[in-house]
């Protein structure tokens, strides 16, 4: 006996549609900033979004190449995830907090981001964000 069973078919559509709303969320921490960082997963269509803002096409004699800036790709989806930011105990806005950007004289999040973190940073938080917006997730796991 299924625990389903009981329930209405719209109960089961809403329940659906509930967890398809909420984006997984994690808090990680880099520690050298003291820096707390709570990321939510994006949907694909940021993603795509994303990455279409950081590729660069260069056509060569008719020839078109694509190429994505990983620096700024990650440095875009940090950005676009981060939904609570936190510096000992100093509350931000996410990275294009008026604090951040006005002292350092930055445009946005993005270059926050870009002028925050290293280079080895800015590659396994963008990776956290893409893990939380379900990619490498094994077709074993959606077997189960």
């Amino acid at each position: 006996m299924s625990l389903n069973e009981n329930l209405s078919e719209e109960q089961i559509l809403d329940s659906l549609f509930e967890a398809a709303d909420k984006l997984p969320e994690e808090t990680v921490r880099i520690q050298r900033l003291d820096l707390l960082m709570t990321l939510r997963g994006l949907t694909s269509s940021k993603v795509d979004s994303i990455r279409e803002r950081c590729t660069v096409r260069k056509t060569t004699k008719g020839r078109t190449e694509e190429k994505v800036d990983t620096e700024t790709f990650n440095a875009l989806l940090i950005s676009e995830a981060t939904a609570q930011l936190e510096v000992k105990g100093l509350q931000l806005n996410g990275w294009g907090d008026p604090r951040i950007t006005s002292r350092l004289k930055l445009s946005g999040g993005e270059q926050a981001v870009r002028r925050m973190l290293l280079a080895g940073e800015l590659d396994a938080v963008g990776d956290k964000v893409l893990e939380l917006s379900g990619f490498g997730v094994e077709l074993e796991d959606l077997k189960n």
